[in-house]
């Protein structure tokens, strides 16, 4: 089975839902209110799924694209507290605002991505496996997707494995993992207009058994998702 979704909800809540079943919350960048947390879940129809992503200051340090405005807020010398899963009380009250937003969401699927500059070394990969080890999981499957290209295919398995960390990974650029009890696919659309017939076909193919998540985040998104349901339909 693939759900299909986009990142966040790029048209009305009612037509997504008419159409779509699953969605990843945008909430590694700024992390919604409660009550919006609320509104959103009471709003998904009977069985549609939601996956969130992890507050960026968990990964993301002032210097990063895509570090969190909330980050912003904070004191020079707490900003640099934040980011590479430092063992810090800035990425520890993250998680626990990551933990309750899933919590309120029912999400049992929580993204972290690292940014380009979290490449592997003593260090990072130190903090990393800490941080994963300490943090109490419950429920929760934690997926993994890091960007730049020196983890390389087999450093990055290794991570995942000793660490129990699903893949997220882009079948436009790369194959689906070998192992994993589910696929979690997050290709990189265009930035302009709609995925080629190509791109989509190549997108169903990576799919293989196992249950996969599959999400859109380009500008196009929600008329792609349409686009690959309706071609799983055929």
């Amino acid at each position: 089975m693939v759900r299909v979704g986009c990142a966040g909800f790029p048209v009305g809540r009612d037509r997504y839902w008419g159409t779509l079943s699953f969605v990843e919350a945008k909430t590694g960048e700024r992390m919604p209110r409660p009550g919006t947390l609320a509104e959103w879940k009471a709003g998904a129809p009977l069985g549609a799924e939601f996956s969130l992503q992890a507050c960026r200051l968990i990964t993301h340090g002032p210097d990063d694209r895509g570090y969190p405005a909330a980050g912003r807020k904070l004191v020079r010398t707490r900003q640099f507290q934040c980011g590479a899963f430092r063992d810090s009380l800035e990425v520890r009250e993250a998680w626990l605002a990551t933990k309750n937003a899933a919590a309120a969401l029912g999400a049992r699927l929580v993204v972290f991505e690292t940014p380009n500059s979290f490449q592997p070394g003593p260090d990072r990969l130190r903090d990393m496996y800490r941080f994963f080890k300490d943090i109490p999981r419950g429920r929760f499957s934690l997926v993994w997707q890091p960007r730049g290209s020196s983890w390389g295919g087999k450093m990055a398995e290794r991570v995942r494995e000793d660490l129990g960390l699903a893949a997220a990974f882009d079948p436009l650029k790369e194959p689906p993992p070998k192992r994993g009890a589910f696929l979690y696919l997050r290709p990189l659309g265009p930035r302009v207009g709609v995925l080629s017939v190509d791109d989509l076909d190549t997108i169903k193919r990576s799919v293989d058994d196992r249950p996969a998540y599959l999400v859109f985040s380009h500008r196009d998104a929600f008329r792609d998702a349409e686009r690959l349901v309706e071609r799983g339909r055929r």
